[in-house]
């Protein structure tokens, strides 16, 4: 994840990035929680982001191939990461960030691709092939890419709204909505103090999280997807978030705006693996 300024935004408006809603969906079918078993080539668990693909697509693939689709969602990659960790749950495909990807690697819970399997990636621009994050191109297949910044409604900030430091403004007060998300948190400290995301430094780090204990006063509430209808509704006046989502509320709100802070932001990357513990792993590859 890292920063790149306005010659992004053209690219921004085509994204479509985002967090989570609970709850699982058959392809063609009606919400379960209880996914269906997997194993017999009949059906495939995609563990997602919410929001993050048009669902009419699993219903496609169902029609192609026969497998029904288990659609399930996460809110942030920690949550992702504990129920693998735990084995209470077994998914065929998964989307995670690129930094959870080299976790998920470094303990063996996502299992090398057959890319023989996988034509289509040879579509994919080689920028975005063995990333630092998969160096060797094994375990992922890039799905889509994306920036934070601040979305904040137009009509009830004092000036030019350009930085970071919007979130920590007194003059807010009850009006700013924060990541419920402590490594999206922790960044934006970070970026704000004029450090870097990956800053090792312990007195660094211990200053960006003084400054989100001095800015909890101010926050009305702590968020992920409960910011797209936090702002359309018009219930705050700023929030982080990203701008896939941003595009989202705008279209529904005329009166938010979305901007780069000047500090910095970052870039990352959302990928396809597969779990080590796939019972399909066969219509996991047809699926991506």
């Amino acid at each position: 994840m890292k920063k790149i300024a306005l010659i992004l935004v053209a690219f921004i408006l085509t994204m479509s990035l985002s967090a989570c809603k609970g709850g699982a969906v058959v392809a063609g079918g009606t919400a379960s929680n209880s996914p269906t078993p997997s194993g017999t080539g009949k059906s495939i668990t995609v563990y997602n982001w919410g929001e993050y693909m048009d669902e009419s697509l699993n219903e496609e693939f169902t029609e192609q191939t026969g497998i029904e689709v288990v659609y399930r969602n996460f809110q942030t990659n920690e949550i992702l990461y504990s129920n693998m960790k735990s084995g209470g749950s077994s998914y065929d495909v998964i989307i995670p960030s690129d930094y959870m990807i080299s976790l998920l690697t470094e303990e063996n819970l996502i299992q090398p691709l057959d890319f023989s399997k996988l034509p289509n990636f040879a579509d994919i621009g080689d920028a975005y092939k063995n990333p630092v994050y998969d160096s060797e191109g094994k375990y992922s297949v890039p799905y889509l890419w994306g920036t934070v910044g601040l979305i904040y409604d137009k009509t009830r900030v004092n000036g030019t709204i350009d930085s970071w430091s919007t979130l920590f403004d007194p003059a807010y007060e009850g009006q700013i909505l924060m990541f419920d998300n402590s490594r999206d948190a922790i960044g934006i400290a970070l970026k704000y103090l004029g450090y870097s995301f990956n800053t090792t430094d312990k007195a660094q780090l211990d200053e960006a999280l003084e400054l989100l204990k001095q800015q909890k006063p101010l926050v009305q509430a702590y968020v992920m997807d409960q910011i797209l209808a936090k702002m359309t509704a018009g219930e705050a006046i700023v929030g982080p978030y990203y701008a896939g989502d941003a595009v989202t509320m705008m279209e529904e709100n005329e009166n938010l705006a979305f901007v780069l802070p000047k500090e910095g932001s970052n870039i990352f990357v959302d990928a396809f693996c597969i779990p080590t513990s796939s019972k399909n792993v066969d219509g996991a590859h047809q699926y991506i």
